[in-house]
């Protein structure tokens, strides 16, 4: 599914094929993307409706075919087989929230074909489209051996430029309308933790903090020297990737582990650089926490916190990279750099990650096979991934045809 969406290398547009096929878009990204993909799907003969939980939605979908809800939460679940009756495909964005798990279960219950769409495994230039699930519940083979036969091709996704301006405004003007939309839409309330208006205020904090120099120097020092170091890079509270596919819930408790870990067992000239990530809300000063995590277990003149800071730069310079499940890690293998998974990953396997408990790795770390990278992306990008973006403008009508030329390609869910 390596189907560029740049404008300049779409295909042609091919001949109907989603005749009696009926979408219902449950969940979709912020912003008007879901208005692009109906218009692709409706191209190929599709019908296509939309599940509108909020004013967000509604302003995002803004044409006809929205299905209101109003109720509780219960009330959805009570109605969602009939709702879903006559439908033949639901289309998600991410599979965590509670009414896209309700309606992923009662799809799969009636045998509907199902698609999650999801932030791209190897970005930016990418996005996601599996079946089955997303992230650790990805149909990706867990078996070195099956990606043998794979011809390894190096990607060349064409560019899909800067999306983090578009995906801001999309975002916020979403959570804003769904904030004042609430009379409305009075049992709907995100489920993110911390709620979207914390975070707003974190970002503002965030962009101050992000400007202290001192550990920027310090990280730099570590860089000049050569000073041996482990990475570790953090995730944004409340990501599924923590809350659904981790033993950790937040990164105060995967941070505690790693220190506990690196204070009891990593030689004494070994440095640990804690990589924030670029996205964080900054509604916990993650510099502070790990500078007193570090403090109280011995070590704080060996950590450095890192707000910032080029991850290829810092995966080429380090020993190895440690995560709980970030798709950092996807990058950090196509360098070369070592990686040790504590959370559930689809890419954690033989071959690739360092399968030796995180107490060796501070002493002896095992380098991916880079045949067997290449290969095992090779098999992920042309599977699960389209050379897209859901957010710039110049890219979510391409990205949306070569979505709409996967669901067409594919067997029809009664097949």
């Amino acid at each position: 599914m390596s189907l560029a969406a740049h404008p300049s290398s779409a295909r042609p547009p091919e001949p109907a094929s989603l005749e009696g096929r009926r979408f219902l878009i449950a969940s979709a990204p912020y912003g008007p993307f879901s208005r692009a993909l109906a218009r692709s799907l409706e191209s190929r003969g599709g019908h296509v409706e939309r599940l509108i939980l909020n004013v967000g939605d509604l302003w995002d979908w803004r044409r006809p075919g929205g299905q209101r809800h109003r109720g509780s939460l219960e009330a959805f679940r009570r109605g969602l087989a009939a709702r879903l009756e006559p439908f033949t495909d639901v289309i998600v964005f991410g599979d965590t929230s509670a009414h896209a798990r309700a309606v992923l279960a009662e799809a799969r219950a009636l045998g509907l074909g199902i698609w999650l769409l999801e932030n791209g495994y190897f970005r930016p230039d990418w996005i996601t489209l599996e079946r089955q699930g997303v992230n650790a519940e990805s149909a990706v083979p867990r078996d070195p051996r099956a990606f043998a036969t794979v011809v390894a091709v190096e990607p060349k996704p064409a560019p899909v430029g800067r999306i983090l301006p578009w995906h801001v405004l999309h975002i916020s003007r979403y959570y804003l309308l769904e904030l004042l939309g609430r009379p409305v839409f009075p049992h709907f309330r995100p489920e993110y933790d911390p709620s979207p208006w914390r975070q707003a205020l974190g970002h503002v904090g965030r962009a101050a903090r992000i400007r202290r120099h001192p550990a920027r120097r310090r990280v730099r020092r570590l860089l000049d020297e050569r000073t041996p170091f482990i990475l570790v890079c953090l995730q944004r509270d409340g990501d599924s990737q923590l809350v659904r596919h981790s033993e950790f819930r937040d990164n105060r408790s995967f941070l505690g582990a790693v220190l506990d870990s690196f204070a009891d067992h990593a030689p004494e000239g070994l440095h640990l650089v804690v990589k924030g990530h670029p996205l964080d809300a900054g509604v916990v000063d993650l510099e502070r926490m790990t500078r007193d995590l570090a403090r109280a277990r011995g070590v704080g003149a060996r950590v450095h916190p890192l707000d910032g800071g080029s991850l290829a730069e810092l995966c080429r310079a380090s020993c190895g990279l440690v995560v709980n499940n970030s798709s950092a890690a996807l990058s950090a293998l196509g360098f070369g750099t070592p990686v040790k998974v504590l959370g559930r990953a689809f890419f954690d396997m033989p071959g690739l990650t360092d399968p030796a408990p995180l107490d060796a790795f501070w002493h002896n770390q095992t380098p991916p096979d880079p045949d067997l990278f290449a290969r095992f992306r090779t098999w992920v990008i042309d599977n699960t991934q389209i050379n897209g973006g859901f957010h710039g403008p110049a890219v979510r009508r391409p990205t949306a045809d070569a979505i709409a030329r996967a669901m067409a390609a594919a067997a029809r869910p009664a097949d």
